[in-house]
């Protein structure tokens, strides 16, 4: 270990965002009910958001691979920067459900 503060902040914002990954998936299965409305399918602001949340998984796994790639080339703030990138989407999702 190179760095023990930022291996365990790493470590378990990692694991707290796999935990998301299990309300990420109900999400997931509701967001096709965006398309309800018959013109959904035609209207851009839904399907970018659509896409955006399928869009989650992607960016988690990838942020676990570049952050940990970082970490080990002794790039500590680059790689805690990266590791919190699925934060956005855990924010936009916690702010949907408290102010809307």
């Amino acid at each position: 270990m190179r760095n023990k503060k930022v291996f365990f902040s790493m470590l378990i914002s990692q694991i707290l965002f796999g935990f998301f990954t299990l309300i990420w998936f109900f999400v997931s299965l509701m967001s096709f009910m965006i398309f309800d409305n018959p013109n959904g399918e035609n209207m851009f602001w839904p399907l970018l958001l659509f896409i955006l949340n399928w869009l989650y998984p992607v960016a988690l796994i990838a942020s676990i691979i570049i952050s940990w790639v970082l970490y080990r080339r002794n790039k500590m703030k680059a790689a805690v920067t990266i590791s919190l990138v699925p934060l956005l989407w855990v924010l936009a999702l916690a702010s949907l459900f408290l102010f809307a």
